[in-house]
């Protein structure tokens, strides 16, 4: 029988926890690394949903939940970290270190009841994320946000397509919005609508390029409409819709590739973009020749 005092068995608590975090930040470095190639495997858990909204005057608190499955047919271990993201100018998520920006809400909220758990084999679980607006929060800023992040913290063996043996983790993230507004103050505005040639490397007759900007006070997230006219034949040509997400103060570049086998001759080319409810939408009109 061994004892050991006080000090010394926090020494040893701080070196297992020390060695279980590099153990972990080693897993997501190598599931960073392998994150672009095609891997097979059993792996993966599920989460639902992907964003939580939370509309909450300065001092107040809510919950909600969300369900985290493991699909597999072992442990799964995993394990919850925050960071701050934003959008880029066409509508990438930019990660960034919790905390790093104005917008931020990381700092306010935890995840009940561990950030660490362990789901069994085929085990659906209710995770809480209670978030408390502070009572002298930033009012001036009208949505902060952050990212939960799931990440498996024992991950599996497997191979990737060339065969080489690899460790696949997975990481989800959920988004977390913040508004101190109950009703939604939502508007944008056209800052221009132009026709130019493809992209790098992108064969065609070209793209039509849409800018605008969120003027509201709440997160957008629509849909644009294209339809081309040929002024001389009366010849409608309907593109794919597209969808767009944006912060206050974003501005958006949304870029729609024009048919590949569209004829030569005057066209005007319309955006019709719902940002909201069925009658918030603004429509744009370019004219141009292909």
């Amino acid at each position: 029988m061994v004892l050991i005092n006080i000090n010394e068995r926090d020494k040893l608590t701080r070196l297992k926890q020390l060695k279980r975090i590099k153990s972990f930040l080693a897993c997501l470095l190598l599931f960073i690394t392998i994150s672009d190639c095609k891997v097979y495997g059993q792996s993966g858990m599920t989460v639902s949903p992907g964003k939580l909204y939370f509309k909450l005057p300065p001092g107040s608190a809510g919950t909600q939940k969300i369900i985290v499955s493991n699909p597999n047919d072992r442990e799964l271990q995993v394990g919850a970290s925050i960071s701050d993201w934003d959008y880029d100018t066409v509508g990438n998520n930019r990660m960034h270190e919790m905390g790093s920006l104005k917008t931020s809400c990381a700092e306010w909220f935890k995840v009940l009841p561990s950030s660490v758990f362990t789901l069994q084999p085929n085990e659906r679980r209710e995770v809480q994320v209670v978030f408390t607006t502070p009572a002298d929060a930033d009012r001036s800023v009208p949505v902060h946000t952050a990212m939960l992040f799931l990440t498996q913290m024992n991950p599996v063996n497997s191979r990737s397509q060339n065969g080489a043996a690899i460790k696949v983790s997975v990481r989800i993230g959920i988004k977390i919005y913040h508004s101190f507004l109950q009703t939604e103050d939502r508007d944008i505005e056209v800052i221009g609508l132009q026709d130019k040639a493809a992209l790098p490397g992108v064969k065609g007759p070209g793209m039509l390029e849409l800018q605008v900007q969120n003027t509201g006070k709440i997160w957008l997230e629509g849909k644009i409409k294209w339809e081309l006219l040929n002024t001389k034949t009366g010849q409608k040509t309907k593109m794919e819709d597209q969808d767009f997400y944006s912060l206050p103060g974003d501005k958006r570049t949304i870029r729609q590739n024009l048919p590949r086998d569209l004829q030569a001759g005057h066209y005007t080319a319309t955006a019709v973009i719902n940002y909201g409810n069925k009658d918030e939408l603004k429509v744009v009109e370019l004219e141009f020749e292909n």
